[in-house]
């Protein structure tokens, strides 16, 4: 089973940090772009004019009763952190793993600048929600597709780099989402009648 067309280095489009002024605004980005629910991205730093290091792959695939609106709100509570935003800081500590690590990690092994902020991310996003239409998953699958592309990107990235991408500590690859056997749209309708 997989969702179509999804590369590494070609995303549906890529939120510039450095063009907005507060964490928020990437909830309208999300919207204008149209997510409606489901996606997966890469958090990315571009240390030069030709050269992209991937930080981190993940996904979302929200329950969204009630709330459509916050579609993006995954990348809205990691980045809003990262130092550089107008604005105050989030009430909660949810997100705030992202930037420990990336002070534990990047910052401190010398992986990025000590005045790595938000400037400095660039966010490139997968709408699977849309690809659903196309992918052999049934559409109740949506979760396990997002999942699965998740782990697309991280494999992509395993063979591109030989590494997986520097946050990721777990490996989106090697999860039941992305190994295991789902039952596809076509083999649901030849063994189920729908009426």
């Amino acid at each position: 089973m997989t969702v179509k067309n999804i590369d590494l280095l070609a995303p549906d489009f890529v939120i510039f940090c450095k063009n907005i002024k507060h964490s928020k605004d990437i909830y309208e980005i999300m919207r204008q772009r149209g997510i409606t629910r489901s996606y997966a991205y890469s958090m990315i730093r571009k240390p030069s004019l030709l050269n992209y290091e991937f930080i981190k792959v993940g996904m979302s695939c929200p329950t969204l009763t009630d709330r459509e609106h916050q579609v993006g709100e995954r990348l809205v509570r990691q980045v809003s952190w990262v130092p550089g935003w107008q604005g105050s800081q989030p009430k909660t500590s949810n997100g705030l793993d992202f930037w420990l690590n990336i002070q534990s990690d990047l910052i401190a092994n010398n992986k990025v600048p000590i005045t790595f902020n938000k400037n400095d991310i660039e966010i490139a996003v997968w709408n699977v929600s849309i690809r659903m239409a196309t992918s052999d998953m049934l559409l109740e699958q949506e979760w396990i597709a997002t999942a699965w592309t998740e782990g697309e990107l991280a494999m992509q990235h395993k063979i591109k780099y030989g590494k997986l991408p520097a946050l990721n500590y777990a490996d989106p690859s090697t999860t039941k989402a992305y190994k295991g056997a789902h039952i596809s749209n076509a083999a649901f309708q030849n063994l189920f009648e729908i009426t």
